[in-house]
């Protein structure tokens, strides 16, 4: 007699999802971290100097198996502005934006089902 309870559906959707593809995997987390750069761009504050932007050094890197959301030759800078710094002249403090913690708090849900919804669809 079958045992029709749903835990031997669940576990047969979790072996296939241990035997997912690496590349499904890595493609999901490319996608993820697109939208990611998509929505943080227009939260980067622009700089009053006339300078190359942070928002226009964002990108995507892709590394064996690592997908990171970095900014290109201004790697330093944005840890400045997002988690502030002392001044300058060693008087005071600049305070910290946290343009990139806020925007990951406000749509890392988001981010959840565009992976999760990836790899539905390469596995359907």
């Amino acid at each position: 007699m079958d045992n029709h309870n749903g835990f031997l559906d669940a576990l047969e959707e979790i072996n296939t999802l241990l035997k997912m593809d690496k590349q499904v995997s890595m493609a999901a987390l490319e996608e993820a971290a697109e939208y990611f750069v998509k929505v943080l761009k227009p939260q980067i504050p622009v700089s009053k100097r006339n300078k190359k932007h942070m928002r226009d050094s964002l990108k995507v890197v892709v590394k064996k198996d690592v997908v990171q959301v970095v900014f290109e030759g201004t790697g330093w800078y944005w840890n400045l502005v997002e988690h502030g710094h002392k001044k300058a002249n060693g008087r005071g403090k600049v305070r910290g934006r946290h343009f990139v913690q806020n925007t990951w708090d406000k749509h890392k849900d988001k981010i959840a089902d565009v992976m999760a919804d990836k790899i539905i669809d390469k596995m359907g």
